[in-house]
């Protein structure tokens, strides 16, 4: 295994893991409790740990237990949520304690997908991230968008980097050596290339991001099967299910879209015969639908929606009415991923920036998109039910 992925929910490991799947390493995603899968079919592994939602502490000791067993991984990297969300500073101290590194450099940046960092801040689209959709989010809201505070209380010394430091690698190292947590400003893809090059090795520092970060570790450190030729394309599937849990309103305004494509939208609130049905009927007479949660997930009356979504897909695809999914939102892709009996996800390739495509390492090896909530443009979800349909 040259690279390990400990990322705190879903969607998060799949869209870093792929960008090392782009860069030449056969890789794959791996569910909290599931075995990691054999190291000599795969040289990098994103392991999911589902610890965003979860008190501190407890995220802390969940990751403590992942981190351990691949310490041994030349490159080990901690995923960060690009929008701050979840027990970052817990988590990321934690992940140093397990790993045997004894620094950490942290580049949350992810300009691909519009996520830059200024003067320590994290931005989505030039806006800081704690005015965004992101500090409404109703498990893990976020409170705080500048980097080097939210980690004070997890490292007592941290060290911001502009984008003028790292064109000076000498800057880099004398950081280092200063300071046990270094926080990197980034507005290119460039910009984390130069981090990256002027760091003395990948196994002396423990690195922490989101998806930007790892396309930069994989165009300076490319995997082993860089540049062989792209395999053929998979068959097309015939039916497609969508499913979004996400409440962000990219995800909506992404369903809307997928609506107005003709895939019926189809919303889940309790009642799951009703839906049911409906689904059944749309997927009998075309080649797509859709299952969301309702608007509001407190009027509905479901106790857990995502396990409602989960539900459904699980009696729907024992009908044999879809062969290929797409999944938004990381509660929601590792609910139905595990009811359809998967322990993980190989990654093939990527869709737009941050959004993968991949196969479900289990019984029922279906042909996955995840994404996050908030990435993608409005045709997204039109974009991944096509390429799905057309192999």
């Amino acid at each position: 295994m040259r690279v390990a992925i400990i990322a705190d929910d879903l969607t998060g490991a799949a869209d870093t893991g792929v960008q090392l799947a782009r860069a030449g390493y056969r890789a794959a995603v791996a569910f909290q409790g599931a075995p990691v899968p054999p190291a000599e079919d795969l040289d990098a592994v994103a392991l999911d740990t589902d610890s965003r939602a979860m008190p501190a502490g407890f995220a802390a000791k969940r990751v403590l237990e992942t981190v351990r067993p691949v310490r041994g991984a030349p490159i080990v990297y901690k995923k960060l949520d690009s929008t701050l969300r979840g027990p970052v500073a817990a988590e990321l101290s934690a992940a140093l304690g397990a790993s045997g590194r004894d620094r950490v450099v942290v580049a949350p940046a992810f300009p691909a997908a519009g996520r830059t960092t200024v003067d320590g801040v994290q931005l989505v689209r030039g806006v800081p991230v704690h005015e965004t959709e992101a500090k409404d989010d109703p498990r893990t809201p976020v409170r705080e968008g500048h980097v080097p505070t939210l980690l004070a209380a997890a490292f007592p010394s941290v060290v911001s980097l502009s984008v003028e430091d790292l064109a000076d690698p000498a800057a880099v190292r004398r950081a280092l050596e200063r300071s046990v947590c270094i926080v990197a400003d980034a507005a290119r893809d460039e910009d984390l290339e130069a981090l990256v090059r002027a760091v003395p090795g990948p196994h002396y520092v423990l690195w922490a991001g989101s998806a930007g970060l790892a396309v930069a570790l994989g165009r300076v450190f490319p995997g082993p099967r860089a540049g062989e030729k792209t395999p053929p394309p998979p068959t097309p599937a015939r039916k497609v299910l969508v499913v979004v849990g996400s409440l962000s309103g990219v995800a909506r305004g992404q369903l809307q879209s997928l609506a107005e494509y003709g895939c019926a939208a189809v919303p889940v609130s309790g009642a799951e015969g009703e839906a049911l049905g409906k689904v059944r009927e749309a997927l009998s007479g075309g080649a797509c639908a859709a299952l969301h949660s309702a608007e509001d997930r407190i009027s509905s009356g479901a106790g857990d929606v995502a396990e409602a979504l989960a539900e459904v897909v699980g009696v729907l695809s024992g009908e044999g009415l879809f062969d290929a999914l797409v999944l938004t939102g990381g509660d929601t892709a590792v609910g139905v991923a595990r009811r359809l009996g998967a322990v993980g996800v190989r990654l093939e390739g990527e869709l737009e920036p941050g959004i993968p495509v991949g196969t479900l390492i289990g019984p029922k090896p279906y042909r996955v998109v995840t994404k996050a909530g908030a990435f993608g443009e409005p045709g997204t979800l039109v974009e991944a039910v096509e390429t799905l349909l057309e192999g």
